[in-house]
């Protein structure tokens, strides 16, 4: 089963959101769904497109609330990047043993993540698929 905009906008309306936001939503399925099709195993979203407050109530949660240890320009707050959950890091292990399926589909994760992995759309300064943030 594929990815679906409404588990990565989280109740949110994708009408509602700005074109630009819009279209990176568009993007950001397009390309996970070619990460789902090739792992050929359900996906679960923990953490799609956030509004500031989702943000800084996520950042709290983990008990941080200093806005300059909290990435302010997370590419989740602009509809490019999600987090699927990951326990065991299985996902993970699989995506670095096949390198070629993030370059094909376009997409760059994060590392040192406990139980998902963060993909987005668009390469850290970095370029590195792997980057820690």
């Amino acid at each position: 089963m594929a990815i679906s905009m409404n588990e990565i906008l989280e109740g949110k309306k994708l009408e509602d959101q700005a074109l630009d936001i819009q279209e990176n939503l568009k993007i950001l399925l397009e390309r996970a769904n070619k990460i789902r099709s090739a792992w050929g195993k359900p996906m679960t979203i923990t953490s799609g497109l956030r509004t500031m407050k989702d943000h800084l109530r996520i950042y709290k949660e983990k008990g941080i609330t200093d806005t300059s240890k909290i990435p302010m320009k997370s590419k989740h707050l602009y509809g490019k990047a999600l987090d699927i959950f990951d326990p065991g890091l299985v996902l993970t292990k699989w995506l670095k043993a096949n390198p070629k399926i993030l370059e094909e589909a376009g997409l760059w994760c994060e590392e040192g993540n406990s139980n998902w992995v963060h993909i987005q759309i668009e390469p850290p300064k970095s370029g590195n698929r792997w980057f820690l943030p």
